[in-house]
């Protein structure tokens, strides 16, 4: 593993803030404790020391965070010693006002993670000094779970591939991406010329969509499953298990408007692998 790769410890849930209240510095120990997954002991340096803190979600508007618990966020950061990292979702306009809002309020040196091209626009015009990261909804890959064999990835290629879509990152000011580790991965999947190439673990974004199952269970008949119903956050509180894949006999959940799967012990060596051929200059650990 490269000593210059970063850590990064990713929080959607304002409540587990709090657990950071106890913690003296984010070492291997900490984050071990904090995400209580064996499968990364393997995964992380004995050395491990966290370098940055992701809050927020790049799947759902509502979970964007509050002006307090931004600022909580940021003071934990600071405290520790980490530099923060903002992640957006796709935006309507009500939440373009947001976005530019908490970017003002920002720490010196903080990221943005961007899924949405008018953000970027914004964040490019009116935060140069901010830097930015492209999320994994910008990363077009085949990650389903039910992907029988490997050829699909030749016949769909990565975006990452195309020399006119790094054209268009680099001309926004672009030059760190976000990925996930799909089905049948190799470690040069991660290889991604000109660009620094950020890996999460042990989760993956499967797909989004804007109804949210969860939500709807306390709304009326007429209101459920239906996009623009008032949100109380309910998918934090509950995670729902879904049926393993049938083909790779991946874990999978779903969180409110979005699925994942759990890597298995081939993604996590695959991973591994990538990470000691130098691939990867950033690992964010995340709770599903």
């Amino acid at each position: 593993m490269k000593e210059t790769m970063e850590i990064a410890l990713a929080i959607t849930d304002p409540r587990r803030l709090a657990k950071l209240k106890s913690v003296a510095s984010l070492d291997r120990a900490a984050l071990l404790e904090f995400l209580d997954d064996p499968q990364l002991t393997e995964l992380l340096p004995r050395d491990a020391v966290a370098t940055h803190l992701y809050f927020g979600s790049e799947y759902c508007e509502h979970l964007f965070p509050t002006g307090e618990d931004l600022a909580t966020a940021t003071a934990h950061a600071k405290r520790l010693g980490l530099g923060f990292v903002l992640p957006t979702p796709i935006a309507n306009d009500g939440l373009l006002n947001r976005i530019s809002a908490a970017a003002e309020s920002l720490p010196a040196g903080s990221e943005v993670l961007v899924n949405d091209w008018g953000v970027a626009q914004i964040m490019k015009r009116q935060f140069p000094g901010i830097q930015m990261r492209a999320g994994r909804q910008l990363a077009k890959i085949i990650k389903d779970p039910r992907m029988p064999a490997p050829a699909l990835h030749k016949i769909y290629p990565s975006n990452y591939s195309a020399k006119p879509f790094a054209n268009l990152l680099s001309s926004l000011g672009i030059r760190q991406v976000e990925l996930d580790v799909p089905p049948f991965a190799t470690p040069e999947t991660f290889s991604v010329a000109e660009l620094a190439v950020t890996v999460w673990a042990p989760y993956a974004y499967i797909a989004k969509g804007r109804i949210c199952k969860v939500g709807s269970l306390g709304q009326k008949t007429e209101d459920k499953f239906a996009p623009g119903r008032p949100c109380r956050r309910e998918c934090l509180g509950i995670l729902e298990r879904e049926p393993d894949s049938a083909v790779s006999g991946l874990r999978t959940y779903s969180r409110g408007t979005t699925m994942f799967y759990q890597h298995d012990a081939a993604m996590f060596g695959v991973l591994r692998d990538a990470i000691a051929q130098g691939h990867v200059t950033r690992l964010v650990l995340s709770e599903v």
